[in-house]
């Protein structure tokens, strides 16, 4: 992709998200391609969480212990980071499918790997604006929250063109459930090795 593409498909992806993802599936990227696209996006994002931690003030040694181990460790963060994004894909694949929708996990894989490079973008301004405007970042935090959920759902409206966007809404939570089971899978592995290596 050049420039001029990411930037148009990017103002694309902000005011008119269906249309966005008719032209990211129409590139017909190779599969193995779009998984080291997302685990390039998964490490990327670490190094940004890396550098926020470090950006950041000392926490209270109580509340850290409170704080999920893969959350503590860029390292572990990036492992359970391109773990959720794998079960993200295939959830809102299988999901969507057994309603009676069409996409296949290529075509799902890269529009979430196109919303990682957003969610790097977003990161990337959040840590700029955290330092100059606190106020800003927790702007920036919500809309980009919100706003990304309604370009989601577009996304997996068009992946499986339901033309419905009630039943992609119903796709996104029923794959949000199976998430959890699969995440907290990925955290309980997570955290058997941090115990394991103490």
């Amino acid at each position: 992709m050049n420039t001029k593409l990411v930037s148009d498909l990017f103002v694309q992806t902000l005011f008119s998200p269906r249309a966005a993802a008719d032209r990211i599936m129409a590139l017909s990227l190779p599969r193995e391609w779009l998984w080291m696209a997302l685990a390039l996006m998964s490490v990327l994002n670490g190094i940004v969480y890396s550098v926020s931690l470090s950006m950041g003030p000392q926490s209270d040694p109580q509340t850290v212990q409170m704080i999920p181990p893969a959350f503590q460790s860029p390292a572990l963060f990036t492992m359970f980071l391109f773990g959720a994004l794998i079960v993200t894909v295939m959830a809102l694949t299988w999901v969507g499918r057994s309603l009676g929708g069409a996409a296949q996990i290529p075509q799902v894989l890269a529009l979430i790997v196109w919303m990682q490079v957003l969610r790097l973008g977003v990161q990337l301004a959040l840590l700029v604006l955290m330092l100059a405007l606190p106020l800003g970042g927790l702007a920036l935090v919500m809309i980009a929250s919100v706003w990304g959920l309604i370009i989601l759902v577009a996304f997996i409206d068009r992946a499986h063109g339901f033309d419905n966007i009630f039943k992609s809404i119903v796709v996104l939570v029923l794959a949000v459930l199976a998430m959890v089971v699969g995440l907290s899978v990925i955290l309980s592995v997570l955290a058997a090795a941090v115990m394991g290596g103490a």
